[in-house]
């Protein structure tokens, strides 16, 4: 199911089937229309979680592929579903909502990976430690970042104690115990390089320094399990480091920009007497990389697969997405492109 969460499926059958027999009146039948609708929901959804945290292979869901320019695309968030776990990289506007409407397991969330504090990548931080609590987490979340994260996991938790605890006091300890109300933040020193910040039943995470100034910290995260390597880029140009981590990876999740199509938007805004704007579009390009920066690495890299996302800017269009961001790259690079856009799933086997 894509578009709409279990919940609201359970919750549309029910009304379907209270209207069909008379407005929701108490009755055997309407009784029975009512189990069977939410038992037929319950099954896909427990279907459709088993599927993410098959231990057979690695999915990678590209929850939300914008960066902060689009309203129409969930802002930057990727999950990688390995070897059982629920590893979420960043959590932009919506990514809460777009993983309900995907089905994702949000209960099972077992981390966050923030890779720098643009709120692109951190609005929905707070959302996602929330509702996963309220859908039935009953596990430690932790949340893992570089310094700054404890002030930032704090601040989303002052935010929401009143409504954790009311909801505790209101449906009580066993169906929403407090002990899981909240998040704990891990630090590491934004000053490494690079550091091992998660290891768990074979899945390691390690973190590593990116560039994409004036922003600091920033950083990208590689993980690896069974041998093979999937690489989250975060914001950053192009780096020794990017290509150090990423050779031979099997899927590297790329931030994308057109240097060509920013600059013309830079130029019309400028003619058009909107300095702010093109002010704007002038700054972007110092932290993001080009079309043909990103086809140069991925060759130089070895990489197997690229997977585009938090594309700079949006393009409405599948033919202008192929045009301005998947053909220059495709000409210089030719491993698998993945032209990402919410919801975009790439699964790699375990051999």
């Amino acid at each position: 199911m894509t578009g709409r969460s279990w919940l609201d499926w359970i919750l549309t059958g029910i009304v379907a089937a209270g209207l069909a027999v008379g407005l929701l009146l108490p009755s055997r039948d309407s009784n029975a229309m009512l189990e069977n609708s939410i038992r037929r929901q319950q099954e896909a959804q427990e279907q459709a979680f088993a599927d993410y945290l098959d231990k057979d292979e690695i999915k990678v869901v590209l929850v939300g592929t914008a960066g902060p320019m689009s309203p129409n695309l969930a802002q930057n968030s990727t999950a990688v579903f390995v070897n059982g776990q629920f590893l979420l990289f960043d959590a932009g506007d919506y990514a809460q909502k777009r993983m309900e409407q995907f089905n994702l397991p949000v209960a099972s969330i077992d981390a966050i990976f923030l890779t720098h504090f643009h709120n692109d990548h951190i609005a929905d931080v707070g959302e996602v430690m929330q509702r996963s609590f309220i859908l039935g987490r009953t596990t430690n979340l932790h949340i893992y970042g570089p310094t700054g994260t404890e002030q930032l996991v704090n601040g989303f938790i002052a935010v929401y104690t009143a409504d954790s605890r009311h909801r505790t006091d209101h449906h009580g300890e066993e169906y929403m115990p407090s002990e899981f109300h909240f998040a704990t933040p891990v630090e590491f020193d934004a000053n490494v390089t690079e550091a091992t910040v998660y290891e768990q039943d074979g899945v390691v995470v390690t973190a590593f320094a990116v560039s994409h100034p004036p922003v600091e910290p920033a950083f990208g995260y590689k993980i690896e399990f069974a041998g093979k390597k999937i690489i989250i880029s975060g914001d950053t140009v192009i780096t020794d480091s990017l290509r150090e981590h990423s050779e031979s990876a099997d899927l590297v999740v790329m931030d994308t920009m057109s240097y060509d199509l920013v600059e013309a938007l830079e130029d019309a805004f400028r003619s058009v007497g909107d300095d702010r704007n093109a002010t704007i579009f002038y700054d972007i390009r110092e932290y993001h990389p080009d079309v043909h920066d990103i086809a140069q690495f991925a060759t130089e890299a070895h990489v197997a697969r690229l997977a585009l996302t938090h594309y700079a800017p949006s393009v409405p269009t599948q033919a202008q997405l192929r045009a301005v961001y998947v053909d220059p790259i495709r000409a210089g690079y030719d491993g698998e492109i993945i032209a990402g856009s919410d919801g975009t799933t790439v699964v790699i086997p375990l051999d």
